[in-house]
């Protein structure tokens, strides 16, 4: 008898992830999965990005808003969310009955449907876990640690600081970041049909744009915006935007980028932006992508402020505060530094080598279940 997975993803940050282990379930004779979507894959000014999920081919079990239906930029309605997951996922799991829940990384509705599969004796295991970040995503990951059982990190760091925090070794597998295993397999998209498409020449320097609000710090998401807006312009650099998530705070930003000249996108499909990305000179913003995926791909990141403060990162990554100057120095290093660059393209990679996937399913289909107690005790 097939066990059963079930994974809940709310945005597009988590489903990159998710999608090559949904992938590798795909293909195993001892595992299914049911598929819940939610938040801002359901929403229009989001992209609507179900419809890429659907287009993948994977079969969607369930579908739920966690938004209400005049959501409000505030964190109020952030918390409401979570709530709203929490009751909509406690009836899901009862009444599809999975073996295990595959939740992960730093977003509400996972750590919703860790929290519920807690309460209902579920198996559960967290993808990246124990990294170190700012904003509340740092407390929502750790708290997920604490509800699940089997733990699949990115990197050795990360497995060690589960077993500081009570964690049983036996049960953390340093595998890698899920993200890379699809980059490896993404069909190349030629630059002429990105050319058309984003209104860009490749050919030449441009960046990518990827900033999320810090929920901690949300009151001042328009002027950190505003600062990132005014080094590109300055620089004069070709730039795309990506629009951020959905939190708290996401309205004031997407309000900057508005006014702005930029060139701006609701969404981009996963495939399309790693195509973009391996042809930019960095990308720029606050993204875990430029923690994990460029370097992957030998481009610089440009992070901005507190939000992956503390995250292991490659010697590509440039970290500097919401200041016009000091992103402004940082885009000519990435321009015009060529010992800096020449050094990007023989950088290890601290994420993995893009099998985290294949890893994860085998730990899935051989893992005995009957071992593992329900009843989480701290090691320590």
């Amino acid at each position: 008898m097939k066990k059963t997975i079930l994974i809940v993803t709310e945005r597009r940050a988590d489903y990159s992830k998710f999608r090559p282990i949904l992938k590798e379930i795909e293909k195993s004779h001892k595992l299914d999965y049911f598929l819940i979507v939610t938040g801002s894959h359901l929403l229009p000014e989001h992209g609507n990005s179900i419809k890429e999920i659907q287009s993948d081919g994977f079969t969607v079990a369930k579908k739920f808003q966690m938004y209400s239906k005049q959501k409000k930029d505030s964190a109020v309605e952030m918390s409401k969310s979570f709530g709203r997951c929490v009751i909509e996922l406690s009836n899901i799991i009862e009444k599809l009955n999975p073996t295990i829940i595959l939740s992960g990384f730093d977003i509400g509705s996972n750590l919703a449907v860790s929290v519920v599969g807690a309460h209902l004796n579920k198996i559960v295991a967290h993808v990246e876990g124990g990294e170190v970040t700012g904003t509340i995503d740092e407390s929502i990951r750790h708290a997920t640690t604490k509800f699940s059982h089997i733990h699949f990190t990115s990197n050795k760091t990360a497995s060690k600081r589960l077993i500081k925090m009570g964690e049983k070794a036996k049960y953390v597998f340093t595998v890698g970041n899920p993200s890379l295993d699809y980059i490896k397999k993404i069909p190349k998209i030629s630059q002429n049909i990105l050319n058309k498409e984003f209104g860009i020449n490749v050919r030449k320097p441009f960046v990518i744009v990827i900033q999320h609000t810090v929920t901690t710090e949300a009151e001042h998401g328009d002027k950190y915006m505003l600062q990132t807006i005014k080094a590109i312009n300055e620089q004069k650099i070709q730039a795309i935007v990506i629009l951020g998530n959905s939190d708290f705070g996401s309205q004031k930003i997407v309000n900057e980028i508005k006014k702005s000249n930029l060139k701006y996108f609701s969404t981009i499909s996963f495939s399309k932006y790693i195509n973009l990305l391996k042809h930019a000179s960095a990308i720029i913003g606050n993204s875990s992508s430029g923690i994990m995926e460029a370097p992957f791909l030998g481009i610089p990141t440009i992070n901005i402020g507190s939000r992956q403060s503390g995250r292991l990162a490659s010697k590509s990554v440039i970290h500097v505060e919401h200041d016009k100057k000091a992103i402004t120095k940082a885009i000519t290093k990435v321009l015009n530094d060529k010992k800096f660059l020449s050094m990007i393209k023989r950088q290890k990679n601290e994420y993995g080598e893009g099998n985290a996937s294949k890893k994860i399913i085998d730990i899935l289909e051989n893992i005995d279940l009957d071992t593992i107690s329900i009843q989480k005790k701290i090691e320590y």
